[in-house]
């Protein structure tokens, strides 16, 4: 168990601090040395301190009945308090408050927010120094409360004070200094500040045409224009560069677009893709009054579309093209909802930090969309479900007349209609393609950046999971005639509708409640006989703390106890059944009620909405995973660290061709897919057989860059191989021998994220003694936040893993090396990699090794960004030297200067290319 060694407080009033008290603790046991290479405490320096009963008297007397501020405070209290200490103090929480009042702030930790709010950083990780440094944030924070509309505020402090936030009474105290009269004024009484979002303006209704028309051809040449020698863009750029690669690429996808064909382009780091099909796009869209789709498998992409890309062409071409970028309802808030809650006040303390960011956040200038502020803990991604506009119900009248057009998802989806060119995510355009084009607007011709992530975002889009604990989540959701979505619905109608009707109504909640109850209990018998086959099965290798999955074939169905889980199973399904039947009566009841301008009534109908459909697919999916598979569906369990312990059932497509086939090849008129990765050893067979293109035409463009001069590419010739002992002892040393050398300016591409945090638990002490800072995946923050941090900080190491080895476009000095700490190859184990292996005569060369090889190119391809850039990309697996397979990866990449040598000789190679 943890125990404290040392101790710090600080008293202060405003900014002026009055006292300090320290000491050290003798924990009475052994100090592991990671803990004293974080904080130089050492066992030493303990022995003759004080126990902890011994200091507590005093450090009670110091603090009196002062508020406590901390950051997680309850975290540090939780050991106080054993002491029979400080029980009844008031406390604030610089985390809580922080992750309020700076919504999009990319990490909450300390010294992170130290960092973001220009306060000076000790050096130590002592506790003086720490409190000192949680002061100053307090401060700084105060300040920003202060900076806030006083109905927000108040408001704040209201919902607060109801659930015991520790954030209130920070709020409170910046309310008293606001002079404002009757501070604690009930809910009904307060002033809520408006909703309103920025950048929401409308385009001009457009006449779009769609459907059987004859298109106007586009001038292949004509557009090429636009780029080449002599043209405005040409003379008026600052740095123009014509690029034979680019023009090529673009006369390809004007031609593609005239003649309704489909075009698969590689395309290398440099050509200017984006250029090359957005200026075709827009000229073909504004020239035929229709819509091009864009979809791109990145935010990061979208954004530079939309806000750079997309307003740099139509001044170059001078039109105006109008874009709109489209994502999906769970991104968006919406303001009904929202309101709902303010109204009825948030339930738990996550729901109060959601309500609370939010408000900062429209406050501040918000848009509406999710990707704008942080959502770091599971409960408040849950409170954001229930805000969001993941609401089928809605209709775009019903919002338009009831919000004023106020709803960020409707107004992005008015935009939409009214676009010549709409930029969505892979997920999005799935979602469409799987609804036979029920979420976009109706569209004809495609472009698909990023297509190399194609087979991944399909397979992400159309899988299925689901445990135990959403299941009785769910069963929650829905309540009965005291809780849930029914007691609530059964609350707002008591008065709303006759007598005789709420009777009627009440029984039917009355049944499904029953039905609810049977759920749960035969859920628990279905789950805990699931658990035993697969304990069963594991031969030991099922552990809470690792990951193990069994997939589900026809010969596992016909293991013993295979029968048991059908028969529990059914049990649940008749349950399923019995609830959805009787939700759809009362839908159907409230439907027939329901009078536009009863908000509270709408909300309860689209909960509803949301419950039926969840019942309805988890009863389909799971029936199917228990005794009746479909002939394209790999399905297994999974228990362990990747579900948080919880047993979960799983379901993902087998072959995603013939998908895309019948919802993308053969409806679309045309569709242009390109990527800087799409070909293994220089052929498309494996990506067109993947994706069922064989009847696409392709074209492949190299890079523009200088890679032989710009770039080495260094293989250690000693380095033991990826699971040999000391390969990860080696790795470490080499990643802060080479940092040190390079100043930081480094990305280290893992293949999975235990082994990351191993790493950052190893160099994160040396390199904070070089005032490097290391970034680690997986920390809360968003990996766009993570990638805006490491760019914003001179000396920084960034550690990824799987989002990070593309996408990520960081050109100049912020980024000189690369490390690739072992080849992506995918877990031949996993239940999709074992599956579609099965379809392969030869799967490792046919299917693992092309799958590795494009994740491989997309990794080196994060160091060379521009003509400019130069550095080194170190392949830290010997494997590239000593398998067949090696040379395909290394004859993948660009020509470049290949250097094989010692591991201890990368960092002196570094300093050499770099010139440091």
């Amino acid at each position: 168990a943890d125990s404290i060694i040392e101790i710090g407080a600080v008293k202060f009033n405003g900014n002026r601090v009055e006292a300090e008290w320290h000491s050290l603790v003798n924990p009475n046991r052994r100090i592991p040395d990671a803990i004293t290479a974080l904080t130089g405490i050492d066992n030493s320096m303990v022995r003759n301190a004080p126990l902890i009963r011994e200091v507590v008297a005093e450090l009670e007397e110091f603090v009196g009945n002062s508020p406590i501020l901390g950051q997680n405070i309850q975290f540090d209290l939780s050991f106080l308090r054993r002491q029979k200490i400080l029980l009844y103090n008031d406390t604030i929480d610089t985390y809580d408050l922080a992750s309020v009042l700076m919504p999009g702030a990319s990490r909450y930790n300390l010294a992170a927010l130290g960092k973001m709010l220009g306060i000076p950083l000790p050096n130590s990780h002592r506790a003086l120094d720490d409190a000192r440094l949680t002061h100053a944030v307090f401060m700084r924070l105060y300040e920003d409360i202060h900076a806030l509309p006083v109905p927000l505020v108040r408001e704040v402090v209201i919902h607060g004070e109801q659930l015991g936030w520790p954030g209130t009474a920070a709020f409170k105290f910046a309310l008293a200094d606001m002079d404002v009269d009757d501070l604690a004024p009930t809910a009904k009484q307060t002033e809520r500040m408006p909703i309103e979002f920025v950048g929401q303006q409308n385009f001009a209704e457009l006449e779009l045409v769609a459907g059987e028309i004859v298109e106007e051809p586009l001038d292949a040449e004509e557009a090429a224009a636009y780029l080449d020698h002599g043209s405005a863009f040409a003379r008026h750029a600052a740095q123009f560069e014509r690029r034979p690669e680019q023009l090529e690429m673009l006369r390809a996808v004007a031609d593609t677009l005239t003649s309704h064909d489909k075009l698969l382009v590689e395309a290398g780091t440099g050509v200017g893709k984006s250029f090359a099909y957005l200026i075709p796009a827009a000229l073909f869209a504004i020239k035929n009054h229709t819509r091009v789709v864009i979809s791109t498998n990145t935010i990061n992409l979208q954004d530079q579309l939309i806000k750079k890309d997309i307003p740099a062409i139509g001044k170059m071409i001078g039109q105006d093209v109008q874009a709109a970028l489209l994502k999906g309802r769970g991104n968006y808030l919406c303001p009904r909802r929202f309101m709902v809650l303010r109204q009825n006040g948030p339930s738990n303390l996550d729901e109060m930090r959601v309500l609370g960011k939010v408000l900062v956040w429209v406050a501040n200038g918000a848009s509406g969309d999710r990707t704008e502020i942080t959502l770091n803990r599971p409960g408040e991604r849950d409170a954001w479900s229930r805000v969001n506009a993941e609401d089928e119900h809605c209709s775009a009248d019903t919002c338009g007349g009831r919000m004023g057009g106020s709803c960020p998802f409707f107004r992005a989806r008015q935009n939409a209609q009214n676009a010549h060119i709409i930029v969505v995510n892979h997920a999005l355009l799935l979602a469409d393609m799987a609804t036979s084009g029920m979420v976009l607007p109706q569209y004809d011709h495609l472009v698909i950046d990023e297509g190399h992530h194609l087979e991944e975002a399909v397979t992400g889009a159309l899988s299925f999971r689901v445990n135990q604990q959403d299941l009785e989540r769910l069963l929650k959701e829905v309540g009965d005639s005291g809780s849930g979505n029914l007691g609530y619905l059964l609350s707002i109608t008591r008065n709303y509708i006759r007598p005789a009707d709420f009777a009627g109504l009440g029984q039917q909640v009355k049944k499904v409640g029953e039905a609810s109850f049977h759920l749960e209990n035969y859920l628990r018998v279905f789950f805990t006989a699931v658990a035993e086959f697969v304990r069963a099965q594991s031969d030991g290798r099922s552990n809470p703390n690792y990951s193990f999955q069994l997939r589900i074939t026809p010969a596992q169905r016909a293991v013993p106890g295979w029968d048991n889980i059908e028969i529990t199973w059914a049990n649940c399904a008749d349950s399923l059944t019995a609830m959805y039947d009787g939700l759809q009566e009362i839908y159907k009841a409230i439907v027939g009620l329901y009078t536009d301008g009863y908000d509270n009534l709408e909300d309860s109908i689209g909960e509803i909405t949301k419950n039926l459909n969840m019942i309805k697919e988890v009863n389909q999916k799971v029936t199917n995973l228990i005794n009746q598979p479909e002939n394209n569906a790999i399905y297994w369990i999974e228990t362990g660290a990747f579900n948080n312990g919880r047993l979960a059932l799983n379901i993902a497509p087998l072959r995603i061709g013939p998908l895309l086939k019948k919802g993308i090849w053969d409806v679309k008129k045309s569709v242009v897919l390109t990527s800087a990765t799409l070909t293994t050893n220089g052929e498309y067979d494996y990506l067109k057989n993947t994706l069922n293109a064989q009847d696409a035409s392709h074209l492949t463009l190299g890079s523009p860059f200088d890679y032989e001069n710009s770039a080495v590419l260094f293989l250690p010739t000693d380095l033991p191989e990826p699971n040999a002992p000391g390969y990860e002892n080696a790795l470490n040393r080499a990643i802060i021998d080479t940092a040190s050398v390079s100043g930081g300016r480094m990305l280290v591409l893992f293949t999975n994220l235990a082994q990351l945090r191993r790493c950052g638990q190893a160099i994160n002490h040396s390199l904070s003694k070089l005032d490097i800072t290391v970034f680690e995946q997986g920390d809360g923050a968003s990996p766009a936040m993570l990638l805006e941090s490491f760019k914003a900080t001179p000396r920084a190491v960034l550690l990824g893993t799987r989002s990070f080895w593309e996408g990520v476009d960081v050109q100049g000095e912020s980024l000189s090396v690369v490390i690739i700490t072992r080849l992506p190859f995918e877990v031949p184990s996993d239940p999709i990699v074992a599956a579609r292996s099965e379809t392969f005569e030869d799967p490792f060369n046919e299917y693992q090794v092309p799958e590795a090889i494009l994740k491989f190119r997309q990794g080196f391809g994060r160091l060379i960004r521009s003509n400019a850039d130069k550095g080194v990309v170190a392949v830290l697996d010997r494997r590239v030297l000593t398998k067949n397979y090696g040379s395909l990866f290394i004859n993948s990449l660009p020509q470049c200067t290949v250097r094989r040598d010692s591991i201890s000789r990368l960092p002196d190679i570094t300093k050499r290319f770099l010139g440091e």
